[in-house]
């Protein structure tokens, strides 16, 4: 906030604006205007007070006075006194905006909000081209959590917030909310250049940058606060945000030496894992996911991250065997009975994997997934009867499910009964509308009713959520044919054309990528050389 220095210089020209004083005022009492004056510019505010009453006395009705005094009371720690020299000034001379401006920046200090508004926006009015009001008018919005507000009036406040740092991180997060990542970004640099953040500061800007998924920005405030405070946790906080942002080989070098400094970092060999997954470097990351596990075998979580990277691998025995030997480990069993019941159904060991999701039920009754997973290893040996028998029993026990819904919905399509799993379906997309899935199926049961205008409404959403899902694209070029949108439906069939020829590129780059790169060929290898 402003010093005395700053208040000073905001309120008056220390010449041209003071009043002059009545003709009946002696040259002694003018003369104690201009000593108060005087040592409220040296800061010495005892003696001012004491020359600026005796100007008062001489012309009790000076509006300039008042607002000096005030001035002074205020520096003097006496607010209420202040605040009454200041309405005085203003009800002398309601056209001066310092009193309006003075008297709101000391309710702003006291953060009585509502009275302070007034008085800024009325300085701010009265003398538009004041950057002091409309920096104490941001200072106001920071507080109220008005961003709009604040960005706005940082663009009339000048070079003020240059000297209040504590503004400028205010309004990088205004920025940040707002969505203007470029301004948030142009604040950071210059706060930066001039030393003006602190590290407390930069880590809070840091944090706000991530939690919008701002890591490309957030990596450089990361790395100067690992560079002010190069300490493990400022270094792995770095990491952290160079793996969000996909800044990998970085990220899994930081994280390696983080590990050797405090091998008994869990997460730190759990990220260092994910690391090594987006650089395709599987054994490093099984055995990063395998040292995690060690480290905190309590913890359900490392086993199914291990787990996970072992069926990925199709590496499902050593799945089954690694958590069959540490389920013992934690008292989270179900998660771990989940898994092996997944393991064990991509192997189409059907039975075993009931055993497993009953005992997972056992363990957790609520347990949605594993009612889906039980209904699954039926639905596979083509037993839907079962399946849905299952799927129904556990609606009753759990009807807000969305995996209850759509599975549901996609046995009972799958048994003809269309109306059931339509009722399904529209559930199951009311409770995650973001989801593709139920719209989809919900598109193809409409289609087969031919109820064109529903499948319609079904399909376009698919495509809002997610423009790139083909089969979408392909099953509206139908239905907009159906409808007589002959246009709309060649639309489609080109989209769907596109994004095919895409998908087979990308399948043909990675078959590309997997195979091995030039090979030497004899007959233009270069000779030997002696």
């Amino acid at each position: 906030m402003m010093t005395w220095r700053w208040l000073i210089a905001a309120s008056f020209a220390f010449v041209a604006l003071v009043s002059p004083l009545s003709a009946r005022t002696t040259s002694a009492q003018a003369t104690a205007l201009d000593e108060g004056v005087r040592l409220i510019r040296e800061g010495r505010f005892d003696q001012a007070l004491v020359k600026l009453q005796e100007a008062h006395r001489a012309a009790p009705r000076n509006a300039t006075i008042e607002n000096l005094l005030g001035i002074t009371e205020t520096q003097l720690g006496h607010i209420d006194d202040a605040c009454t020299h200041y309405r005085n000034a203003i009800r002398l001379d309601p056209s001066q905006a310092a009193p309006h401006k003075n008297l709101g920046f000391n309710l702003l200090n006291r953060k009585d909000y509502a009275g302070a508004e007034p008085e800024l926006r009325e300085a701010s009015r009265l003398a538009p081209n004041d950057n002091f009001a409309h920096y104490y008018l941001l200072l106001l919005a920071l507080a109220t959590g008005r961003d709009s507000e604040a960005m706005e009036q940082a663009s009339h406040a000048g070079n003020l917030l240059d000297n209040d740092p504590e503004a400028g991180a205010g309004l990088i997060a205004a920025e940040v909310r707002k969505g203007s990542v470029d301004a948030a970004s142009s604040l950071i640099e210059r706060m930066e250049k001039a030393n003006q953040l602190s590290a407390t500061q930069e880590y809070s800007v840091a944090v706000l940058l991530s939690s919008h998924a701002l890591y490309r920005e957030a990596v450089p405030c990361f790395r100067r606060i690992a560079s002010l405070d190069p300490s493990w946790e400022s270094r792995y906080n770095l990491a952290l945000a160079l793996l969000y942002d996909g800044q990998y080989a970085e990220a899994s070098t930081l994280l390696a030496a983080l590990h050797t400094q405090r091998p008994e970092s869990a997460d730190t060999l759990m990220f260092l894992g994910s690391a090594f997954e987006m650089q395709q470097k599987m054994p490093e990351a099984l055995n990063a996911y395998r040292a995690a596990l060690a480290a905190d075998p309590a913890n359900p979580d490392r086993m199914l991250d291990y787990t996970r990277l072992l069926m990925d691998m199709d590496r499902y025995d050593e799945a089954i065997q690694a958590v069959q030997s540490g389920i013992g480990e934690t008292s989270a069993k179900a998660p771990l009975q989940l898994r092996l019941g997944a393991v064990e159904m991509l192997k189409a060991n059907y039975p075993a994997a009931r055993e497993d999701f009953q005992a997972a039920l056992a363990t957790d009754p609520q347990l949605d997934t594993a009612y889906v997973g039980l209904a699954q290893t039926y639905a596979r040996e083509a037993n839907d009867a079962e399946a849905i028998r299952i799927l129904e029993a556990a609606r009753v026990k759990l009807p807000v499910s969305y995996s209850l819904e759509y599975y549901f919905g996609l046995v009972a399509s799958r048994l003809g009964r269309e109306q059931e799993a339509i009722a399904a379906l529209e559930k199951a997309a009311q409770l995650e509308p973001k989801s593709l899935d139920p719209f989809y199926e919900l598109g193809k049961l409409y289609i087969a009713k031919q109820d064109w205008p529903l499948a319609r409404r079904a399909l376009e959403h698919i495509v809002e959520l997610n423009p790139q899902f083909q089969p979408a694209h392909y099953q509206l070029s139908h239905v907009y044919a159906h409808l007589g949108l002959t246009t709309e439906a060649a639309q489609e069939v080109q989209k769907t054309r596109t994004l095919v020829d895409a998908q087979r590129n990308e399948a043909l780059r990675k078959q590309r990528e997997r195979a091995a790169s030039f090979q030497p060929n004899a007959s233009v290898a270069p000779s030997p050389q002696p």
